[in-house]
């Protein structure tokens, strides 16, 4: 494992994660794509698509901020205008209508989508990001009545197949991830605290490189152990208890994300075959994933193992999802592909998907572990695994 000088000794300040040619690769990707689905111009507002398109980045996207990708000239963001220097400094494109913070900010988008030509051209919209309000969608449908508005979320696709320089970004926020779990794992013990745990993670991951992660670890204990989701309360660890982490760390906002459960001595002869029952459906999806495989393959066959089981009951979620940009509140790219039941969609060398057959077998507990797999071009791999180890000590 490279070291925690070495992770942190390159000098990262205003360098933008990819070279041009990535970037012009990605926007000319993105472009067949709006070509394909007959959009003149693409309006993205969620933080991962404007980073993975321009490298901006700001945690200020609280506040509403685009990206406007074009077919004849560069993608322009609209920011406000505290962020200008971020723009400056921060992205490939230097194009930008800045809004003040006495402006509506969408109604500085209205006219420069206007100055843009859109009259009478189909606009495709971040439709599926939270980071899109009605109340924009709404100024902008006013502000320009002759054009046609679509859902353009899908342009983005390409995300889901990630560069050998995106991997490599992964396996470095593994790396960092797989430091704070161990010093997670051993701040877990009777009469240490949830926050403890929490303290631990956070500490070993950051100082091993994690830039700030794209979602806090969830982090739980005894019968919280059944809270999907869950992140530390302070409740103090009890013998017998099920500690139970999912977390991530992040490297130039790419995410590396894991669960594994301890047990605070012996488990039950339940819980140890619902633990068995998870590794062995993982095990099952990671041997399924292959290119030309599908989704629902996959999920099909992480389900069978729990069948097998007899703990169907305790699945009630997909196989899995594809990870990659993460940006709070969450590292999961789910809506550009996930892994579940009946989902036609074809497995590519490339993609990364982390897989999560978590089972929920009694009404206080659940447990699982999980794996962080690159499709590769004869089948999977495990990126930067950790012990799966039930039983604490």
């Amino acid at each position: 494992m490279t070291g925690h000088t070495d992770l942190l000794s390159l000098d990262l300040i205003d360098q933008l994660p990819f070279t041009p040619a990535e970037y012009d690769g990605r926007l000319a990707a993105c472009r067949a794509a709006m070509r394909e689905r007959e959009i003149d111009y693409l309006v993205l507002n969620s933080p991962e698509n404007i980073y993975y398109l321009s490298g901006f980045i700001t945690r200020g996207y609280y506040v509403f901020q685009a990206l406007v990708v074009t077919h004849p000239s560069e993608p322009v963001l609209v920011v406000r205008r505290y962020e200008k220097v971020n723009v400056e400094r921060l992205s490939y494109y230097g194009g930008a209508a800045i809004w003040q913070d006495t402006d509506v900010p969408a109604e500085v988008l209205a006219p420069t989508l206007s100055d843009l030509g859109t009259a009478g051209k189909t606009i495709g919209v971040d439709a599926n990001s939270v980071f899109f309000p009605v109340s924009a969608y709404e100024t902008l449908r006013t502000a320009l009545p002759e054009a046609k508005f679509v859902n353009g979320s899908g342009a983005m696709g390409g995300r889901a197949i990630k560069s050998p320089q995106e991997i490599a970004y992964i396996r470095r926020a593994a790396e960092a991830r797989n430091v704070g779990f161990k010093a997670a794992q051993q701040a877990a013990h009777p009469g240490r605290t949830e926050n403890d745990v929490a303290a631990a993670f956070h500490h070993a991951a950051i100082s091993a490189g994690s830039e700030y992660m794209a979602g806090p670890p969830y982090i739980v204990s005894g019968p919280r152990t059944a809270l999907p989701h869950g992140t530390w309360a302070g409740r103090r660890i009890e013998k017998g208890d099920l500690v139970q982490v999912e977390g991530s760390a992040n490297w130039r906002r790419y995410s590396a994300s894991l669960m594994r459960t301890w047990s605070m001595g012996k488990p039950s002869d339940d819980i140890r075959r619902a633990a068995d029952a998870s590794e062995a459906a993982l095990d099952a999806a990671i041997a399924a994933i292959r290119p030309g495989s599908t989704s629902g393959d996959v999920d099909a066959a992480c389900r069978s193992a729990v069948a097998r089981a007899g703990l169907s009951h305790a699945f009630v979620h997909r196989t899995g999802y594809s990870v990659g940009v993460g940006i709070c509140p969450g590292w999961g790219e789910g809506a550009i592909m996930d892994l579940k039941e009946g989902d036609s969609r074809v497995l590519e060398p490339g993609m990364v998907f982390h897989i999560v057959p978590v089972l929920f077998p009694e009404p206080s507990a659940s447990v699982g572990a999980s794996a962080l797999v690159v499709v590769t071009e004869t089948g999977a791999e495990i990126i930067s695994d950790y012990s799966r180890q039930l039983q604490a000590g």
